[in-house]
């Protein structure tokens, strides 16, 4: 079930994102990535494994929908690599969600504030690589400060409730059945 949640807590926020969000032009520069705070969500809750599949599949669809201005792949590798890090990290650290507690309301919001302020370090640092002459030491630092308080003050509500959605799932429904343990049980 929780696999189901998170397709569609992923296909959701990609659409809301594409849709709204990014056709809206904002005065003071982007505005709040819900990509990045329902990634968080999910990174928090999931396997590395998961989260990197759940981050490249979003990152993907971002870079194919309209308004996308950018080579295909870039903003996948960067929410791969973001969503596995914050996966990677609850597990081998024993932060509040590691061995069994869900992670708190602080946990997701400091954790999407951080998010956002790497994906778009390693989103700029990726078009700096590629030769992106958009890219500038004083378009990095204003785009990149901005989204990141626009998506932490978002984050209370999107990353906070989808953190309940996703915990309130097991990983399998049959995580409790107890069934016979040799074979001639069966």
């Amino acid at each position: 079930m929780r696999s189901a949640a998170t397709l569609v807590i992923v296909a959701v926020a990609v659409l809301v994102q594409a849709t709204a969000v990014n056709r809206v032009q904002f005065d003071w520069g982007p505005g709040p990535d819900l990509v990045v705070a329902a990634l968080v969500a999910v990174a928090l809750t999931a396997t590395p494994a998961a989260a990197a599949g759940a981050g490249f599949a979003a990152g993907l669809a971002m870079d194919l929908l309209p308004p996308a201005e950018h080579p295909v792949g870039r903003y996948a590798l960067v929410l791969c690599v973001a969503a596995y890090l914050v996966a990677l990290l609850r597990a081998n650290t024993g932060s509040p969600g590691a061995v069994g507690s869900p992670p708190s309301a602080w946990t997701g919001i400091g954790t999407t504030a951080a998010v956002s302020l790497g994906v778009g370090l390693g989103y700029a640092a990726v078009g700096l690589v590629m030769g992106d002459p958009r890219v500038s030491l004083g378009a990095t630092t204003a785009a990149v400060g901005v989204g990141t308080l626009l998506t932490t003050l978002v984050s209370p509500l999107v990353t906070v409730p989808l953190l309940w959605v996703r915990n309130a799932f097991t990983e399998s429904e049959f995580a409790t059945i107890q069934g016979p343990t040799g074979l001639g049980g069966w």
